[in-house]
């Protein structure tokens, strides 16, 4: 073999990496520009778990709902402030299963912090959901039948567990349901978060 052919064979081989290495790059900055763009819209949704519009329509239907509609109706059918309830809940968890479905949100993420609360609603409203599917609305809540289904088969348990979540103080399990001094306990049914 001449010394040109190997000088070619080198090149080449230098050419492929170069070219490997640059798409590589081109792909991770597209991610990081791709989250960058949905971070506010991310941010948004996260929000209004925190509104005391939603915490309301959420305490409704965790503890009120079934008791007042204890026959099965499409979401259509109820009067308007219960179906009021039932979208501030269901439809923004069906835009939360939306952001998990498309990629733009990490499944992990979600359920780590709402997916027992997912699984909890949807449970609850899945009767009158069908009942509307079957009348009107084939696609009513998809995403939030989706996101309740992930959260079924990777519980945010197993995901905390993954994450090696610590707690601090590890003491305030044995001294109550207090926190930091000076902090009021969690509110049960918002999955640990605290109430605006």
């Amino acid at each position: 073999m001449n010394a040109s052919l190997v000088v070619s064979i080198v090149t080449v081989v230098i050419s492929v990496l170069s070219l490997a290495v640059s798409g590589g790059l081109v792909l991770r900055q597209t991610r990081i520009a791709k989250d960058g763009y949905a971070l506010p819209v991310v941010l948004d949704v996260f929000a209004k778990f925190r509104t005391e519009e939603f915490f309301t329509s959420y305490q409704y239907v965790l503890y009120r709902f079934r008791a007042e509609v204890p026959d099965v109706v499409g979401v259509t059918a109820l009067p308007p402030e219960i179906r009021a309830h039932l979208r501030n809940v269901g439809g923004l968890y069906d835009d939360l299963g939306k952001l998990v479905a498309h990629g733009i949100v990490g499944e992990e993420l979600v359920i780590g912090g709402r997916g027992d609360s997912v699984i909890r609603v949807w449970e609850i409203i899945v009767p009158f959901v069908y009942a509307d599917r079957e009348r009107k609305n084939p696609n009513l809540w998809i995403y939030l039948e989706d996101l309740a289904s992930r959260a079924a088969r990777n519980p945010a348990a197993t995901i905390h567990a993954k994450l090696r979540l610590g707690s601090y103080p590890p003491a305030a399990v044995h001294r109550g349901a207090e926190g930091p001094a000076g902090s009021a306990p969690a509110d049960p049914g918002t999955d640990g978060e605290q109430r605006p």
